[in-house]
């Protein structure tokens, strides 16, 4: 069709081109299960141009064609606030009580979302004041210090040394954790759990970077609710009951 050709002499007048039926006017079929059967979208281009071949041409468009597939990875998060250059009364620290006081629930909150986003469960003075966003409030080390106090209120959170340098930040409760790896203890079969063991041998679950006393405490748990016995208290070994 797409090579042109010698126009002969017509015998007979040409039959016109049947209507051909709109997109709209195909109807919706159904499988045997009752269910919609995907129909693809026939877009149709007719030539119309003076003494052109008569072609029709037809596309099939799937609907997936027509999203962009193509999402970019999110690396980092950032408080609803925005950054320092859209928001800059949040990088200082207020100076009257109750300001500070809403100042750090604000940033408490958004420290647990972080932590759990960075899967982080220990923060240290020294990340905190290094990593985005926190690295951009004037005074980071007081604002530290602050937002730590602030998520030990709650009880989400605790002081690990006596300097306030270490912040162990609870963004899932023990118990909850302590769900989860029974959960996937009966999942795998893998019944005798120690902390070791958890630590090394299962890395690429998100149990095993926990801290190793946390570990124990959940061994803990699930012994005082009755989903394990104690097989080395002392190691933290447990066998699960199914």
């Amino acid at each position: 069709m797409g090579v042109k050709e010698r126009q002969r002499e017509k015998k007979k007048t040409e039959e016109p081109v049947k209507d051909v039926a709109e997109p709209s006017a195909v109807k919706e079929q159904t499988t045997a299960s009752g269910d919609s059967a995907h129909i693809p979208e026939i877009v149709i281009k007719v030539d119309e141009r003076p003494n052109a071949t008569d072609t029709i041409e037809a596309a099939v468009v799937e609907p997936e064609q027509m999203m962009d597939t193509e999402t970019a990875a999110v690396t980092e998060i950032v408080p609803r606030w925005g950054n320092i250059g859209e928001a800059e009364w949040m990088y200082n620290i207020p100076t009257r009580s109750q300001d500070l006081y809403l100042w750090t629930e604000e940033w408490g909150d958004f420290l647990l979302e972080w932590t759990e986003f960075e899967k982080i469960h220990v923060l240290s003075i020294s990340a905190f004041i290094s990593r985005p966003p926190f690295k951009d409030i004037l005074g980071k080390v007081k604002a530290f210090r602050s937002i730590g106090n602030s998520l030990v209120g709650k009880d989400v959170a605790v002081w690990l040394d006596g300097n306030h340098e270490q912040l162990r930040v609870y963004w899932r409760p023990l118990g909850e954790w302590a769900d989860s790896i029974y959960r996937w203890a009966l999942d795998t079969g893998i019944l005798r759990l120690d902390v070791k063991s958890l630590v090394i041998q299962e890395a690429e679950q998100d149990f095993s970077k926990l801290p190793e006393e946390d570990i124990h405490k959940i061994m803990a748990l699930l012994v005082e609710r009755g989903f394990a016995e104690w097989v080395d208290k002392k190691a933290g070994a447990i066998v699960v009951n199914v």
